[in-house]
């Protein structure tokens, strides 16, 4: 291990205590040399930009000191010098600081080297704890004694005591605390965060204070560091590093060997101390915890960027997985945690590996997954939050995202190397969690395409097609294509093994029209899907209903159709992920969320059903008589095929009336009827068809509003992103006057009529996962000036433009060409 090359853009695993570059092996100390290098030239930009150099006349646009320049907040200036570093940018010669005393007791240690540094001894314990009045106490009788002597006061008192304070465990442990006597709950630290705010504010005013205190901070870090926190330790000690979190010095990359310490602290706690703080960060307002996600990101951007060592990023993003448990729905006084499943046990022994058992663990889905998963009910009213603190997306990095060479990060996880971020799935955004599930899916693909072309060459196995390949007619599809996919997993199917592991849909998938010419390369696949999600969520076919208002289908619990029918379209959505191809679906949030296994709440019901969920609300804040009001029953009656038909809610529920007593268990009994039990038989087809393609490990890395912008991709259409990402071909540049032209027109047209154009262009009126400018379109000159209509290749985002002389011309032809292109009857 020690001797392999790191690869670019990957994270180099170190260990600690062993010197980079030992055993002869000179280049890893250079790669060292580098990274420190580029470290110090950050934090030289990072101090050019925050304090400036000193001079008065300087003209370094980029620096603090020179007239104009705009002062930059932490985060602006941090990102600034990441570009400033890149760029090698021009930097000032600092002026040297007059009259810069500095009191013995300062002992700056975050730009330290990698040296341990020795522990002082830590004096007597204070008895009382700190307070913003006991620190204010100090600073004024510091402030007085200068008075007296005429001097600059030098804060002596105030750094001895603060020392003492952020020195000692039990001390920090017990300051500000929210009333006279500290209580502490598994519910509430009861620290006042407001006056912690504030104490931290006024010591950013005073440098000497603020030095000697992030030194005293790191000296307690290094201690707990060797020392780390007895599992048993009572809950008040957890307090020190919420108190410590809040610290604003920690956004200065200068102090972020600091932060490092304090994170690796935090993340080797016990799992019992995990979950109480968990549970205090859930309880943050949605402020505090925006800036406590923004400290600890900016940080694992840092190290990201000058160092990305395996233990730096690790712990930092171990404390932001803490952060994102608490971000996630508050339920019955318990975080609804989503864990990573276990979905590989069997090691597998290369990434490149050929053989069909090593890849068993990752492409067969019956680890539990197709088995019928009832989702929990979590209806209360009694406060809890049901919704996120903040936007899940706070939680990805930029940086990471932007760098990471996925390829490389994937193999370490499925080999379960000791670092990967997809481990970690909080860091990755929706893009990129696509991509790792394409580069999941291509290996499969060509794994399963290379078999057949063998079958074919050797063995002489005409049968075997290197396609998924579905003859079907318009005039029968739905029959058909069931037919077509049980016709393809008996005609590849050449063990149980393959069976099992529904290797036969891991092929690239091919379409034939009976009757019609064509090769199918992405286009006709594209109105196959169409058609199919067009004619089986048609509410004539009764497989779904559709609700006017809210514009959202729903499974159909009066429903006669087959569970293959059902089954056909979960498998649709997973060819559809695999194929790239993006589905126009009508569902609720909540279908994905049933999806992945998680719990369905109040603001499902909402989503579902309006009317119904408003229903539910007043009946559980009604003050009067429930019984004689409501005059209801444990039980629901409606009419199927012009019969009555009655389901009960519990046993014997249609003798149980509803009461005011019992009315919270009617409202989780009926909205478990309503969006588990009645649909069971129906939800568990479709769920089974689509794990059936796409059960595995990468799907579990997506969120449920992630995995639905993934199949349905995204309303939000940037037609500037796509502008600046169009190529043009056959003579055409940007520069063109048609080109020109064209742009102006789409930029004004409404919203349904982009919708149609993009329709027109490339099969789909949605976005890709990351928006328009993540579309691969190309534009090309299709002869001189005419009255031919614009064509398209809708197999590769191809539009053929003649070259029209004037506006009107070119925006009349279009938008009939765009208006008539129904069908597969263009190219």
């Amino acid at each position: 291990m020690s001797g392999e090359k790191p690869k670019e853009n990957s994270v180099t695993p170190v260990t600690g205590g062993v010197t980079p570059g030992s055993g002869g092996n000179q280049k890893p100390e250079k790669s060292n040399d580098k990274k420190q290098e580029a470290k110090r030239l950050f934090l030289k930009y990072f101090k050019q930009l925050t304090e400036g150099c000193g001079r008065k006349d300087c003209d370094n646009k980029h620096c603090a000191s020179s007239s104009g320049f705009e002062k930059l907040s932490q985060k602006d200036a941090f990102r600034k010098a990441v570009k400033l570093t890149m760029q090698k940018a021009k930097l000032c010669q600092v002026m040297p600081k007059a009259n810069n005393q500095s009191s013995p007791d300062v002992e700056k240690t975050a730009s330290s080297g990698s040296k341990k540094e020795a522990v002082k001894p830590v004096e007597k314990p204070v008895k009382t704890p700190l307070t913003l009045a006991q620190f204010d106490e100090w600073i004024a009788e510091d402030e007085r004694c200068a008075a007296e002597s005429s001097k600059q006061p030098s804060f002596s008192k105030v750094i001895r005591e603060l020392g003492k304070v952020f020195g000692i465990d039990d001390a920090l442990s017990s300051s500000f605390p929210s009333s006279a006597e500290l209580k502490v709950t598994s519910e509430n630290p009861g620290i006042d965060f407001k006056e912690l705010n504030e104490f931290y504010s006024k010591v950013e005013k005073h440098t000497a204070i603020q030095d000697a205190l992030n030194g005293a901070i790191d000296r307690l870090c290094t201690l707990l560091v060797f020392r780390s926190e007895k599992s048993d330790s009572p809950f008040f000690k957890l307090r020190k590093y919420l108190i410590l979190l809040e610290n604003p010095a920690f956004l200065d990359p200068e102090y972020h060997p600091v932060v490092r310490k304090l994170c690796e602290v935090i993340s080797k706690l016990a799992s019992r101390h995990h979950k109480i703080l968990v549970g205090w960060f859930s309880r943050y307002p949605t402020r505090r915890m925006e800036e406590l996600i923004g400290r600890i990101q900016q940080y694992i951007t840092v190290r990201w960027y000058t160092g990305r060592q395996v233990d730096d990023l690790q712990y930092g993003t171990i404390v932001l997985g803490l952060l994102y448990k608490a971000n996630e729905p508050w339920m019955n006084h318990v975080p609804h945690e989503y864990t990573e499943e276990k979905g590989h046990t069997i090691p597998m022994r290369g990434f490149f590996s050929r053989r069909a058992r090593d890849m068993k663990s990752r492409s067969n889905p019956s680890n539990g997954d197709t088995k019928a998963v009832t989702s929990k009910i979590i209806i209360s009213n009694k406060g809890e939050r049901h919704t996120t603190l903040v936007n899940p997306t706070m939680f990805n990095n930029d940086a990471v995202n932007s760098e990471l060479s996925l390829k490389a990060d994937y193999k370490r996880w499925i080999e379960k190397q000791r670092f990967s971020f997809c481990k970690y799935n909080y860091i990755l955004d929706a893009s990129s969690k696509r991509d790792i599930l394409n580069i999941d899916t291509r290996y499969q693909m060509n794994e399963h395409f290379r078999e057949a072309m063998i079958a074919r060459l050797y063995i002489g196995n005409i049968s075997s097609s290197p396609y998924l390949v579905l003859k079907v007619r318009r005039s029968n599809l739905i029959r058909d294509a069931i037919v077509q996919l049980q016709n393809a997993k008996l005609e590849n199917m050449r063990d149980e093994e393959d069976d099992e592991n529904n290797l036969y849909f891991k092929k690239p998938l091919k379409i034939k029209f009976e009757g019609e010419e064509g090769v199918d390369e992405g286009g006709v696949q594209k109105e196959f899907f169409q058609l199919v999600v067009a004619q089986i969520f048609d509410p004539k076919y009764g497989m779904f209903t559709y609700d006017k208002d809210t514009r959202i289908c729903w499974f159909n619990h009066k429903s006669v159709s087959s569970d293959e029918e059902y089954e056909l379209i979960g498998i649709i959505l997973g060819l559809a992920i695999y194929n790239g191809v993006i589905l126009d679906l009508r569902f609720p949030m909540v279908v994905y969320r049933k999806l992945l296994g998680w719990d369905v709440t109040m603001e499902d019901m909402k989503e579902v059903d309006p009317e119904l969920a408003k229903g539910f609300e007043k009946l559980l804040t009604f003050p009067g008589d429930v019984e004689n009001t409501f005059c209801r029953n444990f039980s629901i009656s409606y009419q199927a095929w012009g019969a009555t038909k009655t389901d009960e809610l519990k046993k014997d529920g249609s003798n149980i009336p509803l009461t005011k007593e019992n009315r919270d268990e009617y409202v989780e009994l009926y909205s478990k009827w309503y969006l588990n039990d009645s649909i069971s038989k129906q939800f568990d087809a479709f769920r089974k068809g689509f794990l059936n393609v796409c059960g595995g490990p990468a799907l579990r890395l997506f969120r449920p509003e992630e995995l639905h912008q993934l199949i349905c991709g995204s309303e939000e259409l940037d037609f500037d992103a796509l502008e600046k990402k169009t190529q043009y071909d056959g003579g055409f540049t940007k520069d063109t006057p048609v080109i020109k032209n064209l742009w102006k027109v789409l930029k004004r047209l409404p919203l349904d009529k982009k919708k149609k154009f993009l329709m027109f262009c490339t099969g789909s009126d949605r976005a890709p996962i990351n928006g328009l400018g993540d579309l691969a379109f190309t534009i090309s000159k299709n002869g001189p000036d005419s009255d031919r209509l614009p064509t398209s290749h809708t197999c590769f985002n191809h539009l053929l433009l003649p070259n029209y002389a004037t506006e009107e011309k070119l925006e009349k032809n279009l938008m009939i060409a765009v208006q008539n292109c129904k069908g597969f009857g263009l190219l």
